[in-house]
């Protein structure tokens, strides 16, 4: 029949093994920690500047015209659409602007723009950027799921190309959906957009309104 003497050391013995167990348990934690230390710790390769694109979708950055800030690029552009040089854009200057803009997109001269014609004519201002994102994809060695979506999007002709956060400025035009844009429908676009930049609803575009755009949406 068991002692009292050989329970206390069948206790002890449970004691040290829960104590072991405890140790082992700690321990793996600890390893866990540590390996996610080493990949939050881990710096993320960086990213170039995303395209910047006019409200009526002209090309600010990249190629020859190098990667500028947003805000200087909007006010490049602002002072160059200011026909009058009075401070301000009114309707008729910028929709003028986003007639211009379209026939220098419209590289097949039918009137009509497409994904592959948008990709033609922005093709000398995104190669630098592509190179880029090819060298620090090459280097971060990231590619999950989530990261190979944003690419084809971006891409893509409708994908959102000022950052991954906004909407394609030119293919917005395209409300019924036809993967298409006629001259018509850009300009009844560039007119709405008018009035959503409007924010005073004064009728006019000031500088600061258009460096508003810069902020993410």
């Amino acid at each position: 029949m068991p002692t009292t003497s050989s329970f206390a050391a069948a206790k002890l013995i449970s004691r040290q093994g829960d104590t072991s167990r405890m140790r082992a348990a700690l321990a793996a934690l600890a390893c866990l920690a540590l390996g996610a230390c080493s990949v939050f710790d881990k710096e993320p390769p960086k990213v170039p500047p995303g395209p910047i694109y006019s409200p009526n979708g002209e090309p600010l950055s990249g190629g020859a015209l190098g990667d500028p800030k947003c805000e200087d690029a909007m006010r490049r552009w602002f002072a160059k659409v200011d026909a009058d040089h009075d401070g301000t854009i009114d309707l008729g200057e910028f929709l003028s602007d986003a007639r211009r803009q379209f026939a220098a997109m419209d590289l097949e001269h039918i009137g009509v723009l497409t994904p592959a014609v948008l990709a033609q004519y922005r093709a000398p201002y995104l190669a630098g950027r592509k190179r880029r994102e090819a060298s620090n994809d090459d280097e971060g060695d990231n590619d999950d799921g989530d990261d190979n979506q944003r690419r084809s999007r971006r891409d893509s002709g409708r994908g959102p190309p000022i950052g991954q956060d906004r909407a394609d400025p030119v293919m917005m035009a395209d409300v019924n959906l036809r993967n298409r844009v006629t001259l018509d429908d850009f300009v009844a676009y560039a007119r709405r957009n008018f009035a959503v930049l409007d924010s005073d609803k004064n009728g006019r575009l000031s500088g600061d309104e258009i460096v508003a755009t810069c902020k993410p949406q």
